[in-house]
């Protein structure tokens, strides 16, 4: 889902943007998603529906890392080539 941006770090973002969901691999001890239950790693497919529009600054995976080593290359490519459509600007 495509969320407007409420934090103060990135005052230039507009928007948050989490398609990889669910519990990152890297198990950071400080990482502020362990707050919330988390599920298995997936791609959240009904969030490559969203419309990014063309003049949005999202963040795109604030909540997992979509680089990490377990992070299957057909997810990424798939996330990139949703990105790719629009002409907004992303942060990875």
């Amino acid at each position: 889902m495509l969320n407007q941006s409420k934090g103060q770090m990135y005052p230039w973002l507009t928007h948050t943007w989490n398609v990889v969901k669910g519990k990152c691999p890297h198990d950071c001890s400080y990482c502020y998603m362990k707050r919330h239950p988390q599920p298995e790693l997936h791609v959240d497919e009904k969030s490559l529906s969203n419309e990014l529009g063309d003049e949005n600054t999202i963040f795109v995976g604030s909540s997992c890392d979509m680089w990490a080593a377990d992070i299957p290359f057909e997810w990424i490519d798939k996330i990139l080539r949703h990105c790719r459509a629009y002409g907004s600007k992303f942060l990875f």
